[in-house]
């Protein structure tokens, strides 16, 4: 069930963008595509609501989406999971005016109306739509086979190749290219990881919501050349990946029996 939910993942986010390449060719409304664009991040969503009888037979939708977030959710995990992306981002800015002599001032975009309406973008942009499909079910239903470390792995590469045609749109090519596509799907991949580990201490849905959009919008709010930011942050969450796979805090990536959930100690 899990291939077959990925793979209409897939088709759908495939479909739409497509609908959106026709979109910008008959209509040419920014307003129309932003609003496709938006509604393709939800696929992986849409899909998992349209499976849910499939998947779980037994249960009811609107039951099972508020248990995934009625757990009470921790203030340390909230601010251990800020501060982290806090760091990679000062990080990131360090390091850019470091190797490459950009000023700081030049590195953040200065107008706090397109900060504030890039928070908002980038909550409804992914956070919102991806995890319910992507955590709320496959984490969790992979977890049940595998450790949470693999399974964290295995989710961040289906997901990271989800994302496959927009690599393809990033305008690079060549070495560049497989540079983007590399930093791209080792972050993507070393956040896989960080969202297990906290979701598995913080059973909350809005956990891997905000690691998610924490991700996304301090990406979104630096100026600058893309690719180097790009390449920056990922080197940064790999590295705090590799920590959390290392301290293997409560055994929440992997036990001695190596059984997922049953290796977590609360």
């Amino acid at each position: 069930m899990i291939k077959r939910y990925i793979l209409w993942t897939y088709c759908l986010f495939y479909v739409f963008l497509l609908v959106i390449g026709g979109a910008l060719i008959v209509f040419k409304s920014q307003a129309a595509v932003a609003i496709l664009i938006v509604l393709s991040s939800w696929t992986s969503t849409f899909v998992f609501v349209i499976m849910f009888r499939k998947i779980y037979p037994q249960k009811n939708l609107w039951d099972f989406v508020k248990s995934q977030f009625s757990e009470r959710i921790k203030i340390s995990t909230i601010l251990c999971v800020f501060l982290i992306q806090v760091l990679v981002l000062i990080g990131s800015i360090i390091i850019t005016r470091t190797i490459w002599n950009v000023p700081i001032s030049e590195q953040v975009t200065a107008s706090w109306t397109t900060i504030l309406i890039l928070f908002g973008y980038n909550l409804i942009h992914g956070p919102l739509g991806e995890e319910l499909g992507w955590r709320g079910f496959v984490l969790v239903e992979l977890q049940k086979k595998f450790s949470p470390l693999k399974s964290a792995i295995i989710v961040g590469v289906a997901w990271g190749f989800w994302h496959a045609p927009l690599w393809l749109m990033s305008g690079y090519s060549g070495l560049q290219l497989v540079q983007y596509i590399i930093c791209f799907l080792g972050g993507i991949i070393a956040v896989s990881i960080i969202i297990t580990v906290f979701y598995n201490l913080n059973r909350n849905l809005l956990i891997p919501i905000m690691i998610h959009h924490l991700f996304n919008y301090f990406l979104a709010i630096q100026a600058g050349d893309v690719l180097h930011i790009l390449t920056v942050t990922a080197i940064f969450y790999l590295m705090v990946a590799l920590v959390m796979v290392l301290v293997n805090y409560k055994r929440c990536l992997y036990g001695s029996s190596d059984v997922g959930l049953d290796g977590i100690l609360y």
